[in-house]
């Protein structure tokens, strides 16, 4: 009974994804590289044509936030070829409550879950209200998406703010590169993603 349960746990952490074109592209971009400081600052990634690039950080069954384009003034549009894509990722999301809570976390409090904080089970992103520290059990992702239509910055964001994102990585990488594409204006709303698991926090 004992094996069977720890070869199922054991299966399961294997399948867990590390990086990886999304499932279904034809074409795909790839991402070779992402810097190794804590939280990440850079990413080299190649597109096998040109296209639009949005850079987006994925925390399963909490939130999306897009990295890249970083404002309305970047350029997106890349040609073939290989690019350093560089981002800032939101101080909140890497901090530790006991880091922006010190008091509270002294009184030994419990603390509160995203999904309190964060009623009606819709996930923030960094650009909008009541953006909330990554829980330290979550694993990351950057998603790498490219169309050769448009992907705007703005829609994007809108787009990304009211998904909830599922709890499962694969189906959360799924779920933001869906909502992505339905940013692109006509059809066939072609997008291509690849992701790629990154540390945020140094260990303790």
């Amino acid at each position: 009974m004992w094996s069977v349960v720890i070869t199922a746990v054991v299966a399961a952490c294997a399948s867990v994804p590390t990086a990886g074109p999304l499932e279904g592209n034809a074409t795909s971009p790839r991402m070779t590289a992402v810097d190794t400081m804590r939280p990440p600052h850079s990413a080299w990634i190649e597109l096998d044509r040109p296209g639009y690039a949005a850079l987006i950080l994925v925390a399963p069954g909490h939130s999306a936030t897009l990295l890249y384009p970083a404002d309305s003034a970047t350029n997106n549009m890349l040609t073939a070829g290989a690019h350093q894509i560089t981002f800032q990722i939101p101080d909140l999301l890497v901090q530790t409550d006991s880091m922006r809570f010190p008091g509270r976390a002294r009184a030994g409090r419990p603390q509160q879950d995203s999904a309190i904080r964060n009623p009606g089970g819709m996930r923030r992103t960094s650009q909008t209200p009541g953006m909330s520290a990554l829980p330290p059990t979550v694993q990351t992702y950057l998603l790498l998406l490219t169309s050769p239509e448009t992907l705007d910055r703005k829609r994007i964001v809108e787009k990304t703010a009211g998904v909830s994102i599922p709890s499962i990585e694969t189906e959360a990488l799924n779920a933001v590169a869906k909502a992505v594409k339905s940013t692109i204006q006509g059809e066939p709303r072609e997008i291509s993603g690849y992701y790629q698991r990154i540390e945020l926090k140094r260990p303790k």
